[in-house]
């Protein structure tokens, strides 16, 4: 029961996911290695920065999860510049309730943010924390620790701010009255089909009719105009050489890499909290402890830091500053499985065990291959723009596009015939098909721009051959004349028969009389819900939108998805009561009806810290 409504709930939980950005996602907004444009200002919401590579960043992602929910789409047809707009008003959503959960004085202790780490999936190995897999991971997305754990502190701070939004919701009885009312209305109505497949099936036509029909219809049965073209295709997969890269620029860059990491040791602890013990608790925990008794039993037993008793103790990871000083210097005495001996802070009297030692590490070997492919990358990035200047230098105006194939060093290929809607492969990007058949190629004769197809990825073409439009002759297409002649006429005998239905019941005929009398299949509904199954599913959607009934039903007729005619009469609406649906069922329309609620406060709150903002784009 109003598992639709759910359903249809789901989207504004998504919309309210994309405007607070997805919580803990890598999402490229932390302290990066930037240099040159990518560290430029795209945007400036009130003190905040958003760099262009945080805005490119952004868009790439939102460009995978559209093909991830799109199986088989075509990655050129998602322009960059036709994403940004939304892209950057999410950018600047996330900015503006960040700054507002900082005011707000909202925060997030060290030790919530480690035990999010230590707990993450994406960072673990055989179900223990990597920290290995921890740095690399970080290193890939270009951040430090500090600043990982930065932006983490920033995206639960807005977590904050939000729960504290969405917490206050309430819904009224008037709010699920009205909403019941219509969800869970029932209609009584009657409908006949007039099947499409037998009208078809009587049609007959003659040679007279399909020669007049296709003479008719000639600009129907031509072959569409077709280009062949010479075209010059450059990327970064083109301009590899093993030669661009050697081990000592490798080296070099590893070197260098080495004096900007924080390779500091981490220890892992657990401990137990007393905050107001008495001598005889600490001997009597301590006794325990030089017995051998398990500490996690202990901590769950006797800590007074709830949190971490239920996970026996464990404080995650520190690299020296995580905790109280007195803390610290006892834990960077101990072994691996060593308790210290009470050690007093502000909080109480600490029993502190080592559970384990991370060492970053840095090694060469490790880290070549992916030092080789970012040289590779600046390497082939230079000599592509090189040869992206040299391309649109000696394309312009020029006779072949030969000659510029071998100038610029690059391979010139000769594409398959291709209509304006565009062929297989390069031909296959709308880009490259609309400037095939631009003016400027066909008429003009002229070679096209160098079309930037994203990803570093650049074509130049020339008209090669222009396939003028053909006329078909009627012996190619006859069959395709019989089809189409078929259901035109077929139409017009279901229009008319239709029509005549209509009318007889409209005067006053019941459905079931005239389906009886044309020998028509009919049917009844009886206290249909707008999920009942028992009718035809689009038969049921186009009755709920008929108007309400009043002295008299509502008589119309519409056609089916797979071509059959229906008439219909609508003779009673009882609406919904919310007092009929079931405590699950009330509980699920509450649930929904907060989730509308709270996804209108979320935004009518962000329209207003965007009234009051200073926003430079």
């Amino acid at each position: 029961m109003l598992d639709s409504f759910r359903t249809n709930m789901k989207g504004m939980a998504i919309a309210i996911t994309v405007v607070i950005g997805a919580i803990f996602a890598f999402s490229g907004t932390g302290t990066l290695f930037l240099s040159g444009s990518g560290a430029d200002a795209a945007l400036i919401v009130n003190d905040s920065t958003i760099t262009e590579l945080q805005v490119i960043r952004a868009i790439s992602s939102q460009k995978q999860r559209i093909l991830n929910d799109n199986e088989g789409l075509d990655a050129s047809l998602l322009d960059d510049e036709l994403l940004r707009p939304t892209v950057v008003e999410q950018l600047i959503g996330q900015a503006l309730l960040a700054q507002a959960s900082q005011r707000q004085r909202m925060g997030v202790s060290e030790q919530t943010i480690n035990e999010y780490i230590i707990g993450s999936e994406a960072f673990q190995s055989d179900g223990r924390f990597d920290q290995d897999r921890y740095r690399f991971a970080l290193q890939q997305q270009g951040y430090t620790s500090a600043s990982f754990k930065a932006m983490l502190s920033d995206e639960m701070r807005v977590q904050q701010l939000v729960n504290g939004i969405t917490g206050t919701v309430f819904v009224t009885d008037l709010e699920l009255s009205t909403l019941a009312s219509v969800t869970e209305q029932q209609r009584d109505f009657y409908y006949l089909t007039i099947p499409v497949a037998p009208i078809q099936e009587s049609v007959v036509v003659s040679d007279q009719q399909i020669s007049d029909y296709y003479q008719t219809n000639l600009s129907s049965y031509q072959t569409a105009p077709e280009v062949v073209i010479d075209y010059i295709e450059l990327s970064p997969a083109q301009l590899v050489d093993p030669a661009l890269v050697t081990s000592a620029q490798i080296s070099a860059r590893f070197e260098e890499e080495l004096l900007t990491l924080d390779l500091a040791e981490s220890r892992q602890a657990a401990h137990i909290l007393l905050e107001d013990a008495n001598d005889e608790l600490v001997a009597d925990i301590q006794s325990k402890i030089i017995a051998g008794d398990a500490f996690g039993e202990l901590a769950r037993e006797y800590s007074d830091d709830f949190a971490s008793a239920e996970s026996e103790g464990d404080l995650g990871y520190t690299s020296g500053d995580t905790f109280p000083e007195a803390f610290e210097s006892a834990l960077a005495t101990l072994e691996i499985g060593e308790v210290s001996a009470p050690v007093m802070t502000d909080a109480g009297i600490h029993f502190i065990k080592l559970l384990d030692i991370q060492q970053d590490t840095y090694v060469l070997a490790d880290e070549s291959p992916r030092i080789e492919r970012e040289l590779m990358r600046e390497a082939t990035t230079d000599q592509l723009i090189a040869k992206l200047e040299l391309l649109k230098e000696l394309s312009f105006n020029a006779e072949s596009l030969r000659e510029v194939a071998e100038d610029v060093g690059l391979e010139l290929k000769t594409s398959e015939a291709f209509p304006r809607s565009g062929g297989q492969g390069v031909t296959g990007i709308a880009q490259v098909s609309a400037a095939a058949f631009s003016d400027e190629v066909v008429k003009d004769k002229y070679a096209s721009e160098v079309l930037d197809l994203g990803n570093d990825r650049y074509v130049v073409l020339k008209l090669n051959q222009y396939v003028e439009v053909r006329q078909k002759e009627l012996s190619e297409v006859r069959e395709s004349v019989v089809v189409s002649l078929t259901a035109s006429e077929s139409a017009k005998m279901l229009a008319d028969l239709g029509a005549e239905v209509l009318a007889e019941i409209i005067a006053g005929s019941s459905v079931e009389s005239v389906a009886k009398g044309r020998k028509l299949e009919w049917q009844v509904g009886k206290s249909v819900n707008r999920r009942g199954i028992d009718v035809n599913t689009e038969v049921r959607s186009r009755v709920f939108a008929f108007p309400l009934p009043g002295t008299e039903s509502v008589i119309d007729g519409f056609y089916l998805s797979n071509g059959d005619y229906v008439v219909a009469e609508l003779t009673k609406v009882v609406s919904g009561d919310v007092r009929s649906l079931s405590q699950a069922e009330r509980g699920s329309m509450v649930a929904a009806t907060r989730s509308i609620n709270a996804s209108r406060d979320i935004l009518a709150y962000q329209d207003t810290l965007r009234e009051n903002a200073d926003i430079v784009q």
